[in-house]
């Protein structure tokens, strides 16, 4: 398997996006764009605290899932303060999955600009929250829905494979913050 970085740009006209990334389905990391929402000055462990810290969530462990796993079904549940305690104070293999923020916070969407620009055929209507402490693994699966979407990153450092099943391309990008 040959890996290739996936390139990163700080904007992009949509007309360039869509026939380099979007229509020959090549990731891209758009460095630039959640600098400019709120979000990405306010945003942070003690903003979600305040915010949905009474919120219980489902909680996620490390373990691989075999064919008789139920799908999306949490490990067990706790409230989000308490999780974001828990990462916190160490390396932790608890991670959130598919937790929908703005359901429980509905006016914080104003902290965000949905890059409508870019976003015809993307995923809008369910925005998603993924959070793992140091040592959270998700492991290689693929979206059942085959969905395009916008991933942001607000801290932490993450590293990605993105692997594409019509041919043998496939890219990865370093650690680090978008």
């Amino acid at each position: 398997m040959q890996l290739r970085l996936v390139e990163r740009v700080e904007d992009i006209s949509p007309e360039d996006f869509k026939k380099n990334y979007h229509d020959p389905l090549k990731p891209l990391v758009i460095c630039g764009l959640a600098k400019k929402w709120p979000a990405y000055y306010k945003w942070n462990w003690d903003f979600f605290k305040a915010v949905v810290g009474n919120q219980e969530v489902g909680i996620y462990n490390n373990v691989k899932s075999d064919p008789y796993t139920p799908i999306n079904t949490a490990d067990g549940y706790m409230k989000f303060g308490d999780y974001i305690d828990m990462i916190r104070n160490g390396p932790s293999e608890w991670r959130i999955f598919l937790f929908n923020l703005f359901e429980h916070a509905p006016s914080i969407i104003q902290d965000i600009s949905w890059p409508d620009k870019y976003s015809k055929g993307f995923v809008k209507k369910f925005p998603m929250m993924f959070t793992g402490g140091q040592g959270s693994v998700t492991h290689l699966h693929f979206d059942i829905d085959l969905s395009h979407i916008f991933h942001t990153q607000f801290m932490g450092k993450n590293a990605f494979c993105f692997f594409r099943t019509k041919s043998s391309t496939s890219y990865t990008e370093n650690p680090g913050r978008f």
